[in-house]
């Protein structure tokens, strides 16, 4: 009953799937060809940086376009499979049929759970791999695996994302009764959370180590902007090799006093970032940066799937508890 309930669905979730497998695997090999052609030979070496850059910028838009929508999958999922499971059958009145059989609330459910459910997981979590077979030279070129849209559609994380998403939208299903404000509420939620953990809890998985980096022509030519307020400089984009930087401070001299006003200013040369930068890095300027290291990338892969995981389980028990509650 189960499946000629959710085959629709079904069928139209495994067309959707084959048509971003093909897309994914296109992706993929042209990515793949790119880089055998132009960065493979010289990688290990040191490759020139317009040949870098120039890989990175052709694939970096497509990539992240392709991550916000594997984003959305699980909260996805979760709105159209997961809150009309429930709610749809309790709304049209079906569920008084079911609960008179001698099949017990609790099994009904857990069928339910683990049949729908598990095909959310499977089904993202396909596209999680195939998405990482396929710009593993990209992210490998641009190390940047702790931003928010690589870390949330690489790894294990997404299975996890998926089955919090599921229950989220089940638990919502039977406590509305309304299966569209349950989807809203369920998208709704998702996407908060989206927010919120990547940007107040992440960083935080672990305490973070310190590092005084200074600003030399490699640190400053990687940089995102520089900016002068008075005698504060602010770098943008401070990096480390293979790390997360959380935050940096204002750079200081090697006194740890705030640089020369008229120096900086004289450093400062618009539309010449090359002689800013050389300027700049003849200051022997330095920033005290907060930063988890890359050895942590899996830890807190672990750590978030736990986060997402436990709280799946908790709306699968609420589900279970509230089931027992409903008596029409």
């Amino acid at each position: 009953m189960t499946w000629r309930q959710f085959r629709t669905q079904a069928i139209v979730g495994a067309l959707a799937l084959a048509a971003a497998a093909i897309y994914l695997l296109v992706l993929g090999l042209n990515i793949h060809a790119d880089y055998d052609g132009s960065l493979a030979a010289c990688i290990a070496k040191g490759c020139a940086p317009g040949l870098v850059s120039g890989f990175e910028d052709k694939y970096s838009t497509v990539v992240m376009l392709t991550d916000l929508a594997l984003m959305a999958v699980p909260g996805l999922l979760g709105a159209f499979w997961g809150a009309p499971l429930i709610g749809g059958e309790l709304a049209s009145g079906t569920h008084r049929l079911a609960w008179q059989q001698s099949v017990t609330r609790t099994r009904w459910l857990t069928v339910k759970l683990l049949v729908v459910g598990l095909t959310a997981v499977i089904g993202t979590g396909l596209l999680d791999l195939l998405m990482a077979w396929g710009v593993h030279q990209h992210d490998t070129v641009k190390a940047a695996r702790f931003s928010s849209l690589v870390f949330g559609a690489r790894g294990i994380v997404p299975f996890s994302y998926a089955a919090f998403a599921f229950t989220l939208g089940a638990a919502t299903g039977l406590l509305l009764r309304r299966p569209i404000a349950a989807m809203g509420l369920t998208l709704a939620v998702f996407a908060a959370l989206q927010f919120v953990v990547p940007t107040a809890l992440r960083s935080n998985y672990l305490p973070p180590r310190t590092a005084d980096i200074r600003l030399d022509t490699t640190t400053l030519s990687h940089a995102d902007g520089i900016v002068l307020s008075g005698s504060s400089l602010m770098i943008g984009g401070i990096s480390l090799p293979d790390a997360w930087v959380v935050s940096a401070g204002h750079a200081v001299d090697p006194a740890g006093q705030p640089p020369n006003t008229e120096k900086l200013n004289n450093c400062l040369a618009p539309g010449q970032f090359d002689r800013t930068v050389d300027c700049l890095a003849e200051q022997d300027l330095h920033v005290t940066a907060t930063y988890q290291p890359n050895t942590r990338y899996w830890p807190f892969q672990l750590i978030e799937a736990a986060l997402y995981t436990a709280m799946a389980a908790a709306l699968s028990g609420f589900c279970f508890f509230w089931i027992r509650r409903c008596t029409t």
